[in-house]
């Protein structure tokens, strides 16, 4: 399986960025069980302000864990009208990072925070979206090409669909997609090639797949703090502020389609 560095997103890529919408209340400390391991897994909860039941999305971070502005992520989630809750898979299991690893519990955590979501009487739960960034793309691929028809607990709740910011597609190449799913990726990305994607997007089905390689963009292109370009550990990550504000006006695009708000 492919290794990748996964940098955690910053918020000043988002400022400026399809500010409209509901206001959204502040985010809160949530716990639920975990469908892998069984140790609790927390989260982070962010609302639109209404009584629902609104449509909700799963965010699933990189390998170093939650970004330092997850906060503001959430709450643009929410603005658009979705409730958001993302999973910190670490806190709870004492890690720092899973960067040089596999981390297993990825796929069943994201089920969890589902079955978690459906739950919740302010949340709609056929109208859930996984979305992740690198290691957490991964994650909403293996949802995406695999656990679309899988239920979350109980709840009998499902993802209806996921996106991808710069996955590594290589890790699920030849897989077929069952739910609608959203790839962004930068075509110049020396740590999840767009061509690994572009592969993947030509082998499925027609309108299952919207893939978008954003021209001249690095391995995370929506990470303001790497300006023009630094090397870490080997990697280039650059910050490409066109393709950032064109990757979050097509993943609202994209949420808004598929979720039929």
């Amino acid at each position: 399986m492919r290794r990748f560095v996964i940098i955690p997103l910053a918020a000043a890529a988002l400022l400026g960025l399809l500010s409209g919408g509901s206001p959204a209340q502040a985010d809160q400390l949530v716990k639920f069980a975990s469908a892998g391991q069984g140790e609790p897994i927390q989260g982070y909860l962010s609302r639109p302000k209404g009584e629902g039941p609104f449509p909700a999305v799963v965010l699933l971070h990189s390998c170093l864990g939650l970004p330092a502005e997850r906060g503001a992520i959430g709450e643009r989630i929410a603005t658009w009208g979705y409730v958001a809750l993302y999973v910190d898979d670490f806190a709870t299991r004492g890690l720092k990072e899973t960067c040089a690893v596999d981390f297993e519990p990825a796929v069943a955590d994201a089920f969890s925070a589902l079955a978690y979501l459906a739950s919740l009487p302010d949340v709609d739960a056929q109208r859930v979206a996984a979305v992740g960034f690198s290691q957490g793309g991964d994650t909403a691929l293996k949802i995406a090409t695999g656990g679309g028809t899988r239920s979350a607990g109980d709840q009998g709740a499902v993802f209806q669909a996921a996106a991808a910011f710069y996955p590594p597609c290589a890790n699920v190449a030849g897989a077929a997609a069952d739910i609608p799913t959203l790839i962004l990726v930068g075509s110049k990305d020396e740590v999840a090639p767009a061509a690994d994607c572009a592969e993947l997007a030509k082998r499925q089905q027609p309108g299952m797949v919207r893939f978008v390689a954003y021209p001249g963009a690095a391995h995370g292109f929506d990470l303001a703090e790497f300006g023009a370009g630094e090397k870490v550990m080997g990697m280039l990550l650059a910050y490409d502020r066109n393709a950032a504000q064109r990757s979050w006006k097509e993943l609202r695009a994209f949420l808004a389609a598929r979720l039929k708000r």
